[in-house]
């Protein structure tokens, strides 16, 4: 055990500095808390002291300007014979392609046979062939020995086959052709999965010490594997969450290491953090039996106040208090939407001004005006069917069926809404939302919905708040203002006949109240209404890698990119080039570019029972594509039938519980028999990579480029109208 403890101690004393991210972990690990899991226990070695002082008092660095983690060498160039066959697997031609493919697997053009074997081994592992794919990369291997991606894929075919050893040996001669980072790098991952997974956590932890000191694009999944050996191993266990904790701290969409750290809190009989934990897993997946019973559990032994302790936001009073208005076109926004974006009814919700508030009945008129700062309570009375409008001692003080209008009478003022309530606490985000405009209130039979309608000027801002982020750049802040409302205006304009023209969870834009503004985002509003564009997709997402769904490249180094099966995953193996557009300001926060999450196939086949039961999960199949490769339907088969999932969206609510950052990825499930017992996803970017991407802009913005100028990079087809003259250019 020694060796073991020796490399955990070492990684201690590293974990948090090599890459350590300044943000805040968005789950619920106090800094108290981190300290406390460090703490010696009766019995254990001195060794295995973890403090906060200590895990900053070593710092192994590996810069991010170093050329070897930009420096791409990776060659996207086919035959001209499997050019052409990749072509039919771009349109969606998935049979027809694979077996245009095995026509020339036999060539008597070695390039071309090799070409064709390598892009069967990746084929057949997606259709559950394992055999066969060992067998095609074998003979790709054979064809062009010294080709180092044929080796690299043929060492990641025998690990998905459960070969261990054999795996291992080939990502050990690959290091004989190459010493690339990427290559390195994925042979090093594929070198501690192997152990792992062949039951020798200390040389996988071993392995896994190259990459957790080496290479940031992976310090998030490393750090998770690192946590999770750590808790399957007794002297090593109290530093599992402090692993846990980084990798959440570097991607806190890395959903294994969330559900690792709900385990282990349950384990410790922290109630309190099991509780945190699991709710954020059961919001994301609300079909979820088995976490349904944690909740039902963890609720009755928190009682009355476990809504209290979500990671909802709560606010005493307006914070905004005043917001000069700016009359526009009206946008009506249906509130607490789940995340199929329905609007959720509410059993309940409190109402405070920043001025004074009238109630009015679409028939009686006004039937109720009430003081800035005076809270009222609306709740839902299933006795009547309706609604009753209460003061702070609990006195009714209006009762309504019909719809009815709360408003501010200085439009200036603000309305918080605060303490919604509904039947499923977890049915969405029920945090305090601070208004500007009209709120509708809509009595039904189950409960209360609400609608806000505000005019699109002064929602704008606050759309732009919950994106943002680290942007800073004026041109970038306003670029996106653009596109917010030129998609806005879009939506009301498709919608116009509903109830509502979008959710406060939308596809493109959230809603998290007015009060997250600032006086940039006001700024950047007011210049972005010069201009809205016209006939194109405004769309906007958070990180983008060189690759765009539609082919813009957010670097001047432009790779010769040609889609294939296999030319999808040697890109997805590339490191961002070092003039990446998109680049982090902070650099530890990679994981919106590249990213790696790993699945457990138990929890894929559960949420696709939901829809169907195809039994044990057996191939994880793309069935459509873009022209770059990004995945927009799948194929999953099981021993009693199959599946097809048939919008990215549903891809990734089977895979991740809609956590997987983009559809940009490639698969590699890890056998047991003919079952796949897990998947790892590696990826590339946010979102469906349409429209502007946000930190590519910041990064056009920090080069010079004004917001018309990365308007016109991002949208290059679209007609944009300007506003002031009513022309088009």
């Amino acid at each position: 055990m020694k060796k073991c403890l020796s490399v955990f101690t070492f990684l201690a004393l590293l974990a948090g500095t090599p890459f350590a991210a300044a943000q805040t972990l968005p789950l619920p690990v106090s800094e108290q808390e981190a300290d406390s899991h460090a703490e010696v226990q009766p019995g254990e070695t001195a060794v295995q002291t973890v403090s906060k002082s200590t895990l900053a008092a070593t710092r192994v660095d590996s810069k991010l300007n170093e050329t070897v983690l930009h420096k791409s060498v990776l060659d996207y160039s086919l035959p001209a014979d499997i050019a052409a066959v990749a072509k039919k697997c771009a349109a969606g031609e998935i049979d027809e392609c694979y077996f245009s493919f095995k026509t020339f697997e036999n060539s008597s053009d070695t390039k071309v046979a090799a070409a064709a074997n390598l892009e069967l081994a990746i084929m057949s592992l997606q259709r559950g062939l394992v055999k066969q794919s060992v067998q095609y990369a074998d003979r790709a291997c054979a064809l062009a020995p010294d080709d180092p991606f044929a080796e690299l894929t043929r060492g990641w075919v025998l690990l998905s086959a459960g070969k261990y050893k054999k795996a291992r040996k080939s990502f050990q001669d690959l290091l004989y052709l190459t010493a690339d980072f990427e290559y390195v790098s994925s042979a090093k991952l594929g070198t501690a999965l192997a152990w792992y997974l062949d039951g020798d956590k200390e040389k996988a932890a071993t392995e896994l010490q190259y990459l957790y000191t080496s290479n940031p694009y992976t310090i998030s999944f490393v750090s998770y594997m690192l946590g999770r050996i750590a808790s399957e191993m007794k002297p090593s266990r109290k530093l599992a969450p402090v692993f846990l904790q980084q990798a959440l701290t570097h991607d806190a969409r890395n959903y294994a290491a969330v559900e690792l750290f709900a385990q282990l809190s349950e384990k410790e009989k922290n109630d309190l953090r099991a509780w945190q934990y699991y709710a954020t897993l059961y919001s994301l997946d609300p079909d979820n039996k088995a976490l349904s019973k944690k909740i039902d559990k963890y609720a009755d032994k928190l009682g009355d106040k476990s809504i209290d302790y979500l990671f909802y936001l709560r606010l005493e009073q307006p914070i905004v208090h005043e917001m000069i208005s700016t009359p526009s076109e009206k946008v009506k926004m249906a509130l607490y939407a789940n995340r199929e974006q329905i609007p959720q009814v509410l059993q309940s919700f409190s109402l405070m001004p920043s001025g004074t508030m009238r109630v009015e009945d679409e028939k009686l008129g006004e039937v109720l005006r009430s003081p800035s700062y005076i809270q009222k309570t609306i709740v839902f009375n299933p006795e009547t069917g309706g609604v009753d409008f209460k003061n702070d001692k609990g006195h009714v003080e209006f009762s309504a069926k019909r719809p009815f209008t709360v408003t501010v009478e200085n439009p200036n003022k603000t309305l918080l809404v605060r303490e919604a309530l509904a039947s499923n606490i977890f049915s969405a985000d029920l945090s305090d939302k601070e208004l500007k405009g009209a709120l509708i209130v809509i009595p039904t039979p189950q409960g209360i919905k609400l609608v806000n309608e505000v005019y699109a000027e002064d929602l704008i801002p606050a759309l732009l708040a919950t994106q943002v982020q680290d942007i800073t750049h004026e041109a970038a802040l306003t670029a996106l203002a653009v596109v917010f409302r030129s998609a806005l205006l879009q939506a009301v304009a498709d919608h116009k006949e509903q109830p509502y023209h979008i959710t406060d969870n939308d596809e493109y834009f959230k809603f998290k109240g007015i009060n997250l503004i600032f006086r940039n985002l006001l700024d950047a509003s007011k210049e972005s209404s010069k201009i809205r564009l016209t006939e194109a997709q405004a769309g906007a997402y958070a990180d983008c890698g060189v690759l765009t769904a539609d082919a813009l490249e957010n670097t001047a180094d432009k790779p010769v990119y040609m889609f294939s099966p296999a030319n999808v995953s040697k890109y997805i193996l590339s490191n961002p080039p070092a003039d990446l557009y998109s680049r982090p300001q902070d650099p530890t926060q990679w994981a919106g570019i590249k990213w790696m999450y790993l699945y457990d196939g138990k929890e894929i086949e559960n949420r696709i029972a939901y829809k169907q039961n195809i039994g044990n999960l057996r191939a994880i199949t793309p069935t459509s594509f873009t022209e770059k490769g990004r995945i927009l339907s799948m194929r999953f088969e099981g021993s009693k039938g199959s599946y097809e999932a048939k919008t990215p969206q549903e891809v990734a609510f089977i895979l991740s519980a809609g956590t997987m950052r983009s559809n940009l990825f490639d698969i590699v499930p890890f056998y047991k028999g003919k079952n796949i017992k897990s998947v790892l996803v590696r990826g590339y970017d946010t979102g469906l990579g349409y429209g502007l991407c946000l930190q590519g802009a910041d990064g056009l913005a920090k080069q010079g480029a004004d917001y018309m100028a990365i308007i016109k990079y991002y949208f290059p087809n679209a007609r944009i109208l300007d506003t002031t003259t009513g022309t088009i250019k």
